[in-house]
């Protein structure tokens, strides 16, 4: 393959995953600059390691995957701050319903935006309505771990919002 059919391959696996990197980056950063910034670091870091993958996984599997690897080493690099409201920008990139919704799914993340990162990433992959399958091959966790994590996340955000 040409370096430009590869660089083609390559941008359109970018535009056909768009929104799955600014999700991830999303969940992990809590203001607009640091968002560009991750979505850049996740872009070079999905360009990198292109020509290795092979297909063996879906294509979203692996973006996903690449993505939340890339902002957890971005949080262990800065020995990572609390982050207090990642969805208080841009949330209009990411969906276009009624005012409502979007305050229920800004309300959704602000309590997302408090679990630990592996709990984030369970639970936004289980959003996205990624099978356990797809979830236990993008975290590198059991099946069955997946579905007692999703259960307790659940019941930790239902009393998250009741407090």
């Amino acid at each position: 393959m040409s370096n430009k059919e590869l660089e083609q391959k390559f941008l359109s696996l970018i535009e056909e995953n768009k929104k799955i990197i600014y999700k991830v980056g999303l969940m992990y950063t809590d203001e607009q600059e640091s968002l560009n910034d991750t979505y850049q670091e996740i872009v070079l870091n999905l360009w990198t390691a292109f020509p290795k993958f092979k297909g063996d996984s879906k294509s979203s599997t692996w973006v996903y995957q690449i993505a939340i690897n890339t902002c957890v080493s971005e949080l262990r690099k800065k020995k990572s701050r609390p982050i207090s409201s990642p969805m208080t920008y841009d949330i209009e990139q990411l969906m276009d319903d009624s005012e409502e919704y979007k305050s229920n799914v800004k309300e959704l993340y602000k309590l997302i935006s408090q679990l630990t990162k592996l709990e984030r990433a369970v639970i936004m992959l289980w959003l996205d309505e990624k099978s356990y399958d797809d979830i236990s091959e993008v975290l590198g966790i059991s099946k069955t771990n997946v579905g007692v994590k999703i259960n307790r996340i659940k019941e930790k955000l239902i009393k998250m919002s009741n407090k």
